[in-house]
């Protein structure tokens, strides 16, 4: 696969997940792949995102020596920039998504113009409005929590 810039990336929102997702990627990118999503309209960047692992130390007496084992996965969150649009299917998801305190994540998928798919849980942290200036382009700023692993499809 070649490069690609990020000139027609698309992110969708699907319906509140009434359960956890399965525990295996095969199970888990069935049932994210067959929901259906309604696209962020307005989207004008997308932050980095994906697993890091902790830094787990232990520090031996006898050799003086400290050692690193993997502790937790945790793909962080990711900062959605998009143009205000207060009719947007996409950004009226979003907002009822920050709203609802349910226990349960959204699916969120995330297309690349080489027909890559990540779809991944989360939930939506944040939604605020950033009116900038006079030559400013309102927008909105979202920031998604995700809790699962991060389900790549490729094309």
């Amino acid at each position: 696969m070649a490069i690609n810039t990020a000139a027609g990336t698309r992110v969708s929102i699907g319906p509140r997940l009434s359960a956890d997702l399965p525990d295996t990627e095969e199970a888990a990118i069935t049932l994210l792949s067959g929901i259906i999503y309604i696209e962020i309209g307005e989207l004008e960047n997308i932050g980095d995102y994906g697993d890091e692992v902790g830094d787990v130390t232990f520090a031996a007496l006898s050799d003086s020596r400290t050692r690193h084992l993997k502790g937790l996965a945790d793909a962080g969150t990711v900062e959605l920039t998009i143009g205000f649009d207060a009719s947007d299917a996409g950004q009226l998801a979003l907002v009822a998504a920050q709203k609802d305190r349910s226990q349960y994540d959204y699916p969120i998928k995330v297309e690349y113009v080489d027909g890559l798919v990540d779809y991944f849980a989360a939930k939506v942290m944040s939604s605020r409005k950033a009116p900038g200036g006079a030559e400013d382009v309102v927008r909105r700023n979202v920031t998604v929590g995700i809790n699962s692993e991060i389900y790549e499809v490729l094309p």
